[in-house]
């Protein structure tokens, strides 16, 4: 794995790319080079031969949905986390995403009543939602916000998911890293 810790760095490399679309995150599998972060969870789950993992074809439609709504979700926090001078403003503007995307997050919540998965089976849409959740959950006791204390399925279902025996196993592993959930640069990481 090549880390770039200069920008410099990563603007010649990317400058002198022989590959489309030349982004970071980046893979290289053989003589392809993928990137695009959804691109490149796809095709690790086409190469494990797991393309139940980008959901079924009956099921696509509504994969994309959920996956839109949780990428706008996380994209307000995100967004808000560097372009905000403090955490007393981050957390003024987590608040007003809540306003926008709370009925998205209590459907969510409901969703996950009735089943164990988003989509009923484990998809990578599932990787995606624990991993806000836990950046959630942390946010809400470091800071004060509330995403996730009055969602009690969304906090099974990431306390579910890394209970899973490989991921709990990579979670205690010396290459998992918690945080940060954001860059130095932002009001919050």
């Amino acid at each position: 794995m090549k880390k770039y810790n200069e920008f410099d760095e990563w603007t010649s490399f990317k400058s002198a790319a022989q590959f489309p679309f030349p982004n970071l995150p980046y893979i290289s599998d053989g003589d392809k080079i993928i990137t695009e972060s959804e691109a490149i969870q796809a095709h690790i789950c086409l190469k494990a031969n797991r393309s139940d993992l980008i959901g079924k074809d009956e099921d696509r439609v509504e994969f994309l949905q959920i996956r839109g709504i949780l990428a706008d979700f996380e994209k307000a926090i995100t967004d808000s986390a560097y372009a905000t001078p403090d955490v007393e403003v981050f957390k003024k503007s987590v608040e007003d995403a809540m306003k926008r995307y709370g009925s998205a997050i209590k459907d969510l919540n409901k969703l996950l009543e009735k089943r164990e998965w988003l989509l009923g089976y484990i998809t990578y849409l599932d990787f995606f939602l624990a991993e806000l959740i836990e950046r959630f959950t942390s946010m809400d006791s470091e800071i004060g916000t509330s995403v996730t204390k009055n969602y009690p399925a969304l906090q099974a279902h990431a306390k579910r998911f890394v209970e899973i025996p490989a991921v709990k196993a990579y979670r205690e592993s010396d290459k998992f890293k918690a945080r940060p959930h954001n860059g130095t640069d932002a009001a919050w990481h």
